[in-house]
């Protein structure tokens, strides 16, 4: 009967050992996925991903082509592709491929973007459920197993969403080299590699209408200071309905600003601004725009 006695107590005592563990455990996973929600999945971190991710949208992509220079000079030379000069030198066919692969690329770079942020999104929800039914008490082992295979996979969407941000960038690796082996340029060997320009957005607290003209501002999306030598193309729509609606004007500048005279008051107009497109742009599809309504004169 003793011996009953304690093989039930040593049964009980292991019972209440592997319940301890099993909380143990639970109470560890809470921390963690607590711990991430501080500080990777707080609501700041969200609204950094989420910008991040729209501006890679929202930027252009460009095919860089660089010279390889011999070892005592500059390791590397970007050239314009808009030079006569280069473009004789290159294949146009090898060029075309080349112009292709890139915007494989970053069509293929984005849609990784999105679909990691989406999947962040989705873990984040998961996770949040599953510290609401830990404070419940509504958890079994299964579900805490997945929530551990959850967290792990949350964290590698994380450190896959940073380091995508630049790893497709750069050199390209191209089937066929740009300039075709005829020997008349045995020194001539030429790379490329993918360039990013953030996007061009308005100032909304600069821009502004009077009854007849619009002045108009924007700026590159983190960039602090002006960049030379840069080239937007800037329209301008009437949406005043009347006979002239829909008329637009088209302009390209090097500045940051222009001023448009001669406009309707109290019409509405729409203004885009972007980038002028040139021969290496190889993705683009964001244009600002905006709508103002000039004033009305007074009588």
């Amino acid at each position: 009967m003793d011996d009953v006695k304690l093989t039930c107590a040593s049964l009980h005592e292991c019972g209440t050992q592997e319940v301890s563990s099993q909380n143990d455990a639970l109470l560890d996973l809470r921390n963690q996925i607590t711990h991430l929600f501080c500080t990777r999945l707080n609501a700041n971190s969200i609204t950094v991903l989420q910008e991040k991710l729209r501006l890679m949208q929202r930027s252009s992509y460009y095919l860089e082509v660089q010279h390889d220079l011999p070892p005592t000079e500059e390791q590397q030379q970007t050239l314009n592709l808009s030079d006569s000069t280069v473009l004789s030198l290159i294949d146009h066919w090898r060029l075309e491929g080349a112009l292709t692969l890139a915007n494989t690329q970053v069509k293929l770079l984005l849609s990784l973007l999105g679909m990691l942020y989406e999947e962040i999104i989705r873990s984040c929800r998961e996770l949040e459920v599953f510290i609401i039914k830990c404070n419940q008490g509504l958890l079994d082992s299964d579900m805490a197993v997945s929530m551990q295979e959850k967290l792990r996979q949350t964290h590698q969407y994380l450190d896959d969403f940073e380091s995508r941000m630049t790893r497709n960038l750069g050199p390209l690796d191209l089937p066929n080299q740009l300039i075709m082996n005829t020997g008349q340029h045995p020194m001539a060997k030429l790379s490329a590699s993918l360039a990013i320009k953030m996007p061009v957005v308005f100032d909304r607290c600069k821009s502004h209408v009077t009854s007849y003209t619009a002045h108009l501002f924007w700026e590159v999306a983190t960039q602090q200071s002006e960049e030379l030598g840069q080239e937007f193309e800037i329209l301008i729509k009437s949406l005043h309905p009347t006979a002239d609606q829909g008329e637009f004007i088209k302009t390209t500048c090097q500045s940051y600003c222009i001023q448009f005279s001669n406009l309707t008051p109290d019409s509405y107009y729409q203004f885009s601004v972007k980038r002028v497109d040139v021969l290496n742009l190889v993705y683009e599809l964001w244009t600002d725009t905006i709508i103002l309504k000039t004033t009305n004169v007074p009588k």
